[in-house]
């Protein structure tokens, strides 16, 4: 067997114990430690690794438990705080793409109206509707990056 198949399947093994694996990788992996000694030999020392950590008993610091716990939760409120935030912003943006969207004939009709009267190239008018498409953008870029640089100040 390549060790192409033997990486493959000491990866699988690893992410099996830790986030999962999709039936097809299960099967597949099933199937090679049927008939690859050297792999099944890694799972089943995996497995056993796995067995003698859960037998470890740590003691800790019940002062070192609390600070944790509430530099968790104070962490937690500051990211549920950042989205309540942020909620606002997503709406200016959904109401932009839509006005952006209903006004875009228009825009689309002016510009070329502009370009007539003044004899723009055709490159300058499609440079400047895309120009007020990414206004709402820049200035949504702007307004983050300037909430980002508060945020990293204080």
């Amino acid at each position: 067997m390549t060790q192409e198949l033997h990486n493959r399947a000491q990866g699988l093994i690893a992410a099996a114990r830790v986030e999962g694996i999709s039936p097809t990788d299960r099967e597949w992996l099933d199937a090679h430690l049927q008939n690859c000694s050297s792999c099944s030999e890694y799972a089943s020392d995996t497995e056993h690794a796995i067995r003698s950590l859960h037998l470890i008993s740590v003691q800790v610091d019940p002062a070192l438990v609390a600070r944790t716990k509430r530099a968790v939760h104070i962490r937690a409120r500051q990211l549920n705080g950042q989205r309540s935030q942020l909620w606002p912003l997503w709406m200016l943006c959904a109401i932009s793409w839509v006005l952006g969207g209903i006004t875009l004939p228009l825009v689309w009709r002016g510009i070329e109206w502009v370009g007539q009267y003044v004899n723009l190239p055709s490159p300058i008018e499609i440079f400047l509707l895309v120009l007020w498409w990414a206004l709402p953008t820049l200035g949504v870029a702007a307004f983050i990056s300037s909430k980002g640089a508060k945020a990293a100040g204080e």
